[in-house]
């Protein structure tokens, strides 16, 4: 996950060539173009569209304009700190410490800590940022950056408590500003607090302000709408992470989350769409090219599928999504044998992770192999023995062996298990048993 006020952001698509095409998609982006355009002295519009065209991840048409905002409005100091902004979302530490040199004439303002503290964020060296925002918070305690930047420090280093005070304090001073209620859904969501990060996230989500200050408008915040898809369920998620991979060209993670959630509602057509578009964001993605290859296999595209698959092992070495989906490729067009040792492989290089030996067992049960299927069932109950799944699972060997009192017993154990089932089927099962 990108630091907030930090976006770092995938390299933009040859922006001269696709820009009329993104904004012609994005109408928002279209209008603080315009305005720009049609008030070019004036820095408030240079700056609202530079914004803009960060969080869309047009890094270089973004400095283009951040630039020409602080050339217009050069003694503030929040607008030589928003061009840093676009050299620290690059995610290169060097480069980002050089540019917070331009702060430098701004004796009196505490952003250029706060900018060499977003730049040791970047080189994950949080004692170095720490330091520099103890100095910016001892200038101007009350200052909006220096508490969002302490904020997402201590959420690196999964300080709770000291995060929320930080964020707090950020939202005392600028009240209308999404970022630090996204800070805190960030924060919540990495905790498993996952309704106070729903909670937050939406607070983030109506309020008015974005980076320095500028007005959200009709643009929003794309990192806003991933945060919030990774807590919603079904097709809210799918909405959102739709909103955040139109509002960012060329966001490979926005593109696979929206791929995943696709999937998981049975539309692998769809699905198929958005991790193409993520291979071709990051061509070394192995994580775009196991959803493709997941996708092909649903669509019932099985050579392509096997492609897919191979280019993610091939970028990384036993990528444990991708054995686990290559083993589902060979059940699916029936090669059980070699399946039977590829889920082997996945539940060896994932370990604690129980869905290779879940899936092994069933296809076991399918090929009426009650004494294999036992053999993966075990080996999760070893690990999890109240998995609702493998007990429904070993209620179904139970079944095959017609032992009806024992599969009773671990169907009635399942009922009352952990993990997610389909307790319909389940209760379904014990009432054939009578």
């Amino acid at each position: 996950m990108a630091l907030l006020g930090l976006l770092v952001l995938p390299p933009a698509p040859a922006a001269a060539q696709r820009r009329g095409r993104d904004e012609a998609a994005n109408p928002a982006l279209e209008a603080l173009r315009a305005a720009s355009r049609a008030n070019r002295r004036d820095a408030g519009a240079q700056s609202a569209y530079g914004l803009a065209l960060l969080r869309a991840g047009k890094l270089a048409e973004a400095q283009r304009a951040l630039q020409g905002a602080a050339r217009l409005d050069r003694d503030n100091a929040s607008r030589a700190f928003d061009v840093t902004r676009v050299t620290a979302a690059r995610g290169e530490f060097r480069p980002a410490r050089a540019a917070c040199r331009t702060l430098s004439r701004f004796e009196t303002s505490p952003l250029g800590h706060v900018c060499l503290a977003r730049a040791y964020l970047v080189w994950n060296r949080s004692a170095r940022a720490f330091e520099e925002l103890e100095a910016a918070t001892a200038m101007d305690a009350n200052d909006f950056e220096a508490q969002l930047a302490l904020g997402d420090a201590h959420r690196i280093r999964a300080a709770v408590a000291e995060a929320e005070a930080a964020y707090q304090r950020a939202s005392r001073a600028r009240p209308n500003s999404a970022l630090p209620y996204l800070g805190l859904g960030l924060l919540y969501t990495a905790a498993h607090r996952n309704s106070d990060a729903l909670t937050a996230l939406r607070t983030a989500d109506g309020k008015s302000e974005l980076e320095s200050g500028s007005p959200r408008g009709a643009v929003g915040h794309p990192q806003i709408a991933y945060a919030l898809g990774r807590v919603l369920e079904g097709t809210e998620a799918i909405a959102a992470f739709r909103t955040a991979a139109r509002g960012r060209a060329g966001w490979a993670d926005a593109e696979i989350a929206l791929g995943d959630a696709l999937l998981r509602s049975g539309d692998a057509a769809a699905a198929k769409e958005s991790y193409e578009a993520a291979t071709r964001a990051a061509r070394n993605s192995a994580a775009a090219y196991v959803g493709l290859g997941r996708a092909l296999t649903a669509t019932g595209e099985h050579e392509a599928a096997m492609v897919a698959l191979d280019r993610a092992i091939e970028i990384v070495d036993n990528h444990p999504g991708a054995v686990l989906a290559k083993a589902h490729l060979l059940e699916a067009t029936g090669q059980n044998e070699p399946a039977f040792q590829m889920y082997r492989q996945a539940a060896d290089l994932m370990t604690g992770n129980p869905e290779p030996l879940l899936s092994a067992a069933a296809l076991a049960l399918r090929l009426r192999r009650d004494v294999l299927a036992v053999g993966f069932l075990d080996r999760v109950l070893m690990q999890r023995a109240n998995l609702a799944r493998a007990l429904e699972l070993y209620g179904d060997a139970m079944v095959a062996r017609r032992d009806r009192t024992s599969a009773r017993s671990y169907y009635e154990r399942a009922l009352h298990g952990t993990g997610p089932f389909d307790r319909s089927a389940v209760q379904q099962k014990l009432r054939g048993l009578r």
